[in-house]
Formats: structure tokens, C-alpha cells, sequence
């Protein structure tokens, strides 16, 4: 999606502040930091903004992107909920049912199990079952 385009878009049929039409693809509150970081208020009325600096600010939001300042290491690692329904992906190579080619492993899939080194191995396993069948 580029955020800049649909800005524009909207400035026509939308009447709204700035930070809300963000809002409706972003978190609210990521929404208003990146407007902050990049100058804009976030109660600035879209339809009032010049179309130059909306494409500058949805420039800024496509190419945005998160570093890392730290980990909490391994003593906190767990295996996450949700993902990729495992009912949707073959047993034996992981492509999904619906869209051949595509393959899903590892934490993008729905699979949950104990804590201490069961999903590096789940990782592992379903690269391997994945990597041989392509």
C-alpha cells in the first residue's frame, strides 16, 4: 500500500484529522509518533494538508522501518499463539492447500508446544519437510 496515494485519495471523500485516518491501518498511538516524529500534528484536518507534504509523510511511513535495541535473549524466548492454520498447509511439505507454491514454517504456523527449545525444533523440522519438497 502506499500510504501516500491513499492520503491523497482520501482527502476528497474524508473530512477527518490526520492522525485518525492514520489510525485506521495503524495502531492509534503508532499512528500519532510517527506523525510527531515527522513533524505533523496529528489533529491537522486531511483535506487541509498540501498534497507534497502528504507525500512526504507517507514516504516516511513506507520506508519506516523498526531496529531492534535489544533482546531479551533466550531466558525469554517462548513460542507465540496463532498463525498459520495447520489444517490449511500439508502435512508432508508445508505448502499451503489454497496457493501452490507458497510455504509456511516455523512461528508462522499455528502450532504451540512447551517452553525450552521446542519451537527451534518445530523451526528446524518444518524448514527441513519445506526446503525438501521444493
Amino acid at each position: 500500500m502506499d500510504v501516500a496515494e491513499e492520503l491523497i485519495g482520501a482527502k476528497t471523500t474524508v473530512k477527518k484529522q490526520l492522525g485518525n485516518v492514520l489510525a485506521q491501518w495503524l495502531p492509534a498511538r503508532l499512528a500519532e509518533g510517527l506523525l510527531l516524529a515527522n513533524g505533523f500534528a496529528p489533529d491537522a484536518r486531511l483535506a487541509d494538508m498540501p498534497d507534497a507534504k502528504l507525500r512526504k509523510l507517507g514516504d516516511a511511513i513506507n520506508r519506516w522501518a523498526i531496529v531492534p535495541t535489544g533482546s531479551e535473549g533466550y531466558r525469554k524466548a517462548e513460542v507465540t499463539l496463532g498463525g498459520v492454520d495447520t489444517r490449511e498447509l500439508s502435512q508432508q511439505t508445508m505448502m499451503a492447500n489454497k496457493v501452490p507454491g507458497l510455504y509456511f514454517i516455523g512461528e508462522t504456523v499455528d502450532v504451540t508446544g512447551w517452553l525450552g527449545g521446542y519451537n527451534f525444533q518445530w523451526a528446524w523440522a518444518s524448514g527441513f519437510a519445506a526446503g525438501e519438497s521444493v
